[in-house]
């Protein structure tokens, strides 16, 4: 028959009795060895007390130091040319080809945009280039980190 820990009171009245006989125990009571649940907090008491072992070498701080200084002294650069050059030449067919999808079917296209979004040919003009100047702006100011970077490393 299964007993619902909730529905028979006595047992966590006998828990806490068998706890507090082994917390007594611990500071120098007389031990009762008859009772199993004594002994099961008995051992969960020792365990308690024992202080855990010191897992960190001695010298930790300073191997972290050392690793730290050493991961920012020399940056890690992982960029293999092969792929590089071939992620310059997919931006440039992607280029040419938007390019030319633009060129041929722009006609059909661009007036029922231009109509959406309430642009006449001079405003679209302006908006096309303010994007092209933040694109400029984004790859100007790239290209001078990627520099400043360099000279700071020299």
């Amino acid at each position: 028959m299964n007993i619902d820990r909730f529905e028979d009171p006595g047992i966590d009245e006998r828990e806490w009795l068998a706890q507090e006989r082994a917390r007594l125990e611990a500071r120098g009571a007389a031990p009762d060895a008859g009772d199993p649940m004594v002994a099961r907090y008995r051992a969960l008491s020792q365990a308690l007390r024992t202080p855990m072992a010191d897992g960190l070498p001695a010298d930790f701080a300073a191997q972290v130091a050392r690793r730290a200084q050493a991961a920012h002294a020399a940056p890690v650069e992982v960029e293999a040319p092969f792929e590089r050059d071939l992620t310059h030449v997919l931006i440039g067919v992607f280029a040419l080809s938007a390019a030319a999808v633009a060129a041929m079917y722009g006609k059909q296209w661009l007036p029922p945009i231009m109509e959406l979004l309430h642009l006449d040919s001079a405003s679209a003009m302006n908006w096309a280039l303010a994007l092209g100047a933040c694109v400029g702006a984004t790859w100007l100011t790239g290209k001078l980190r990627r520099h400043e970077g360099t000279t700071h490393a020299a």
